[in-house]
């Protein structure tokens, strides 16, 4: 026990604050991301470390030691299904981290781990850069610094002025390298890749659908993708498809994509405009959604466009897809047409034919009926859209189906949300040999004014119908707008009763407008962060040495790098000749004055030589201004040594002068 007791006095009380503060701070930036045993955990490693302190506990032994790692392996295995994937990964490092913790013996080792503390920190930015956790950031940064100040120096008190004014010395004078480095050090990109946890709570719209999905979707305000037009004016409210995936297999209950089409290359230097005075160019950002699709309005084009170590491409579903998933937010620019010409082969139609045998009977045989009551298929689908706008409703909580879906919809429960209309559209139209396909993506947006772009939420998420017509191609037919139109030309809450709305996730928002508008303000804060700060990449780099440099060139780039050294090294240099150059005060001029006045009379000053002694020997060599040279003397020793409780005042400098020249 001595010998523990010697080895943890290395470190000292406010040593031992800043060994808990430190771990406690880095890991507060994952709090909302990992489990909440882990803070049980971490409470006990923290209380394990104070009674080691206070020499009630001993370290872990080496059992002990191995029996706290394998628990920890076995925490991240059965909190995790996918090892392999940056969630667990980080996980394994904190706890890790937390277990260094009880093997702190010294000070040097508190100071090894203050360092890992840094980077666990960084460790955050992997999930998330916004405004707030960089702020957090920030902060975190600063406590660890103060740590390591506070176990450095064995005196220092924790967080005191001293302490707190060094740690902002060190941000500041790390500032101008900071900002040096972003925008000027050569962007490149990530040295080593590691996916997302598969299962991860992203949100958004899946590969596949089945009634009541999208029900779930519309309880999230959460952001699905931003856009920013390139005249700031978005489409109508109507024309705001945002199409993802076209479902073409069907099994009876739920919609999927089939097996070629996950990244079937359309040729992405085709024609496929018909017109080209109705293009819209505009650029989205899509939040990390962990898929491998996009969204655009029908028909979007990209070409074939590099977004970092990722490919985007139209397929020949016209689907926009990346050849992997947006692990991370990513911004591109898309151009759209709502006239085009596409050509289908013959593979795609036959399959947009396809239906299960020994399903819904009922509405095959209604649709055969009214196929032959028709005079053509714009009449037929017409027809179909009055069935719905005549005996349906709109509701986020229709009553479960059965075996045959499209059946127990159409003609029993007739209440449903925009999957049950569009499942049993296309049911209709392949029924009587109409090539039709499920499409899912999201419908609406909400316009922010103060920085013109549009904003696309989780809760409008939408499932529509694409039928082939001949001589047109691929029509879109949104049979949720025959039934519930405020859905599409105004938003979500439009169409729903008041009970259904108290399903959806609005909060108070839309009750109070200037809450609204400070909801807007701070999206658009971030978005602008988002495309200023956290997307400024190499093309954007090389766009601003353009505008300052006029041409790129390695010389000038040094040039351009040696402006910020050299302001930097006449601010260090003025700061230290400032420091080395103090002003002289009066009265260390008026005793220099003096000195050379008694020099000019034969009196030479002696080193270390005091005010009055400097008098009393000048007194003996000029005895005719002994008084003067006791005026001098006693002025000098009131105006530095004086009393100020004295009512007699001390003399002015400028008398004082005189006396001198009276000399």
């Amino acid at each position: 026990m001595s010998q523990q007791t010697a080895a943890v006095e290395f470190i000292h009380r406010q040593g031992l604050l800043a060994l808990l503060i430190a771990p406690l701070s880095a890991l507060s930036l994952h709090l909302l991301r990992f489990p909440f045993w882990m803070l049980l955990f971490a409470a006990f490693i923290f209380c394990w470390r104070v009674q080691i302190y206070r020499g009630v506990w001993a370290f872990p032994s080496k059992l002990m030691r191995f029996s706290l790692v394998l628990t920890a392996l076995a925490a991240v295995i059965f909190s995790y299904r996918q090892w392999y994937s940056l969630e667990p990964m980080v996980f394994l490092l904190m706890m890790a981290f937390l277990l260094k913790i009880l093997e702190v013996r010294e000070r040097r080792d508190a100071i090894v781990l203050i360092f890992v503390a840094y980077f666990v920190a960084a460790s955050a930015f992997l999930f998330e850069q916004g405004i707030v956790i960089t702020v957090l950031g920030l902060f975190v940064i600063m406590l660890l610094t103060a740590c390591l100040l506070t176990l450095q120096a064995s005196v220092t008190a924790f967080l005191s002025k001293r302490t707190l004014k060094q740690v902002i010395v060190f941000i500041l004078q790390a500032i101008p390298l900071m900002l040096l480095m972003f925008f000027i050090f050569p962007r490149i990109g990530a040295l080593w890749s590691v996916p997302l946890q598969s299962d991860s709570a992203l949100t958004g719209v899946s590969d596949s659908m089945s009634p009541g999905d999208f029900s779930q979707l519309t309880q999230s305000r959460a952001v699905a993708f931003r856009v920013s037009f390139e005249n700031e004016q978005a489409p109508a409210p109507a024309l705001r498809y945002w199409r993802g995936l076209a479902l073409t297999q069907f099994d009876g209950r739920r919609w999927q994509r089939s097996s070629q089409q996950r990244f079937d290359a359309r040729d992405n230097n085709e024609n496929i405009y018909t017109a080209t005075d109705n293009l819209l160019r505009y650029e989205i950002t899509l939040e990390a959604s962990n898929k491998t699709w996009l969204y655009g309005i029908p028909l979007a084009n990209v070409g074939a466009t590099s977004l970092s170590s990722n490919t985007l491409t139209r397929n020949a579903y016209n689907e926009l897809v990346l050849e992997n998933p947006a692990a991370q937010r990513l911004r591109y620019s898309v151009e759209s047409s709502l006239r085009y010409d596409v050509d289908e082969s013959p593979e795609i139609l036959r399959e947009s034919l396809l239906l299960p045998r020994d399903f819904n009977p009922a509405t095959i045989a209604q649709a055969q009926q009214w196929r032959q009551q028709s005079t053509g298929v714009t009449d037929y689908i017409n027809r179909v859209l009055q069935f719905y706008t005549e005996n349906f409703t709109y509701t986020l909580s229709p009553p479960a189906l059965g075996e045959h879906t499209a059946d127990e919809f159409l003609f029993t429960t007739q209440s449903g949300f925009c999957e049950h209309f569009s499942s049993s559209f296309v049911i209709l139209m392949r029924a009587v040999g109409i090539p039709a396909r499920v499409v899912v993506g999201y419908q609406g947006g909400e316009w922010n004014s103060n920085d013109n772009y549009l904003i696309v939420r989780q809760q409008e998420a939408h499932a529509w119908a694409e039928v082939w017509i001949e001589q047109q191609g691929w029509v879109r037919i949104d049979p949720t707008a025959a039934v519930a139109p405020n859905r599409i030309e105004r938003n979500l809450n439009e169409s729903l009763s008041p009970t259904d709305q108290l399903l959806v996730d609005n909060g108070i928002l839309p009750s109070l407008v200037w809450l609204n508008q400070l909801s807007l303000r701070w999206d658009s804060l971030n978005y602008d962060w988002q495309r200023w700060v956290l997307k400024y990449d190499k093309q954007q780099q090389t766009d601003l040495l353009e505008k300052l440099l006029g041409q790129v060139t390695a010389v000038r780039i040094a040039i351009l790098l040696m402006i910020p050294a050299g302001l930097f090294f006449c601010i260090f240099a003025f700061l230290l000749l400032k420091n080395a150059y103090k002003k002289q005060s009066k009265e260390l001029k008026l005793y220099t004055f003096l000195q050379k006045k008694l020099k000019a009379k034969g009196v030479e000053p002696i080193d270390g030589e005091t005010l009055s002694q400097l008098c009393t020997r000048a007194a003996k060599v000029l005895p005719k201004a002994k008084a003067t040279l006791a005026r001098i003397d006693t002025a000098f020793s009131q105006r530095l040594y004086g009393d100020i409780r004295n009512k007699n005042k001390p003399m002015q400098i400028k008398a004082i002068r005189a006396l001198v020249k009276q000399l």
